[in-house]
């Protein structure tokens, strides 16, 4: 928290557009400079270890070719070995200077610095080569490029510039020294300009990523650290925490003509870690959500204010299967070991309901034609894994009088005092057993069944249901209007018929 009170990160989040990384598209620099530092020290700390390395790699490297100078050029192979001599000096050099306050600080203007001497060294190697006859030491330079747009963790700017230097110093020096065969200068021309291009095309995306990984660390983990203080107050503060994770749920259900909606979360703890959501699109269609985070408390709300905000901000315009694929890579970006996000995620239009899921129970269809009970597999590994799973999506029509239920597995993995667990096949007999009740009955009914089974036994996880019915006819087109004070929406005719259902969410 202090670093981000020191560079002001508060008042740079509150104008910087969060659906996208704000840096320059060329530099590659944030658009506010004491970002630009932190990130700096921040880059700097994350990569001198694998930077001292690759400085450990290049003085092997030098030693290990030295034995190729009496076979490729025997007449000037004390030049060479001086030269080498010199260039793994200054490698240990900076290595000693890594390790201090200094040296962190200024790691970027360190790595440039080496990469300019070694360059510079490899091109006196290569011209003292070709003044005896040997024609093959420019692909020390090839060397010389990798590390510096890879290994060495240059930004792109710096390695970019610097490599660049170092090839039209060899460039220049061949052409006014004229040692070099002109076939032979043209060919090392080509080569040399083609790797330092590919290098600036991997440098570039490296350090784009890497301060993709910064920038959402930075918003995520910022929310993590206040919520984790607020697990360390009082009991007040807590239920405050608890209010607050409530209020990001829907205080009301979508309102749709044809149908009714309830939800209901009851948390196992202060703060639990599942959640809910929906958003009606401007052609009525509405998107809706429901996941279950691992775990309890302060890092399971991380999570659901994490997939609070992504599905906010772009549920609605994706695919279910995309929107699932870009939510695991985001969470997964907030480097949380063993925390992941169940996540099932519907679509519902013109009367035909899409499904996909991550790692979710399967959703409960009562078809009332045939009073069956039909089951939807909603697997898949959960949101936050950093392997890429093929989610997949399917479609089912709701015919009047259908009810689906989305469920976390708090009720199914519900133990009582025996150490019994519920089951995924007593909750369908339960849901079977009241579907044709309104929705918040359906609720009301499965949630006293769950306070039956544990019968004072402490409740192990959190239960949260979501319920949609398809009603059975509409008597006439209707114009929907909220109810302001009970939760109920009071639906008007045309001529002037009413009719009131509840909607009421049911929360704990």
């Amino acid at each position: 928290m202090a670093l981000l009170r020191n560079i002001g990160w508060n008042k740079f989040r509150k104008k910087a557009d969060r659906n996208r990384l704000q840096v320059h598209p060329l530099t590659l620099s944030f658009r506010d400079s004491e970002l630009n530092r932190a990130y700096e020290d921040y880059a700097a700390i994350r990569s001198a270890s694998f930077v001292r390395i690759s400085l450990v790699l290049a003085i092997g490297l030098y030693i290990f070719f030295a034995w190729l100078d009496p076979l490729m050029t025997p007449l000037v192979v004390t030049e060479l070995m001086i030269n080498r001599i010199v260039s793994c000096i200054i490698f240990v050099g900076v290595i000693y200077l890594s390790y201090t306050s200094w040296g962190i600080k200024h790691l970027q203007f360190l790595m440039s610095m080496t990469i300019i001497f070694a360059g510079l060294g490899i091109n006196a190697m290569i011209l003292v080569s070709e003044s005896a006859g040997g024609y093959h030491y420019y692909a020390g330079l090839i060397l010389a490029i990798m590390f510096a747009h890879g290994l060495l963790r240059m930004r792109f700017i710096y390695a970019s510039l610097t490599t660049w230097f170092v090839v039209a110093t060899y460039l220049s020096a061949g052409a006014f020294l004229g040692i070099t065969p002109y076939n032979i200068y043209m060919n090392n021309m080509f080569f040399l300009v083609s790797a330092n291009i590919m290098g600036m095309f991997a440098s570039y995306w490296l350090e784009y990523y890497m301060k993709a990984v910064f920038w959402n660390e930075r918003v995520l983990k910022e929310k993590n650290e206040e919520l984790e203080l607020e697990y360390q107050r009082k009991s007040s503060e807590l239920e405050a925490a608890r209010t607050m994770q409530l209020n990001m749920l829907p205080q009301r259900s979508p309102f749709l003509t044809d149908y009714q909606f309830s939800f209901s979360m009851k948390a196992a703890s202060e703060v639990g870690g599942d959640y809910y959501d929906f958003q009606v699109a401007e052609d009525n269609q509405l998107t809706f959500g429901i996941g279950d985070a691992t775990g309890h408390g302060l890092q399971a709300s991380v999570m659901v204010t994490a997939i609070k905000l992504l599905f906010s901000e772009h549920a609605v315009n994706s695919d279910l299967v995309d929107f699932l694929k870009q939510a695991s890579r985001s969470i997964s970006l907030m480097g949380f070991r063993k925390y992941y996000m169940a996540f099932a995620i519907g679509r519902l239009g013109e009367h035909t309901l899409e499904l996909a899921g991550a790692g979710m129970p399967p959703a409960l269809i009562y078809r009332t034609q045939t009073e069956t009970v039909e089951k939807i597999p909603l697997k898949g590994l959960p949101l936050g894994s950093r392997t890429i799973f093929p989610y997949k999506k399917v479609k089912t029509a709701i015919h009047p009088g259908d009810v689906v239920l989305f469920m976390t597995d708090g009720l199914p993995e519900l133990f009582n005092s025996k150490g019994d667990m519920v089951g995924y096949n007593r909750v369908e007999q339960l849901f079977s057993a009241v579907a044709k009740e309104d929705t918040d009955s359906i609720i009301r009914h499965l949630q006293a069944k769950s306070e039956d089974w544990l019968n004072g036994h402490p409740q192990n996880d959190d239960i949260t249901f979501f319920i949609l019915k398809r009603k059975q006819r509409i008597s006439s087109p209707l114009v929907k209007k909220p109810s302001p004070g009970n939760g109920t929406a009071e639906i008007f005719g045309q001529n002037n018929e009413q009719e009131i259902f509840s909607v009421d969410s049911v929360y704990h």
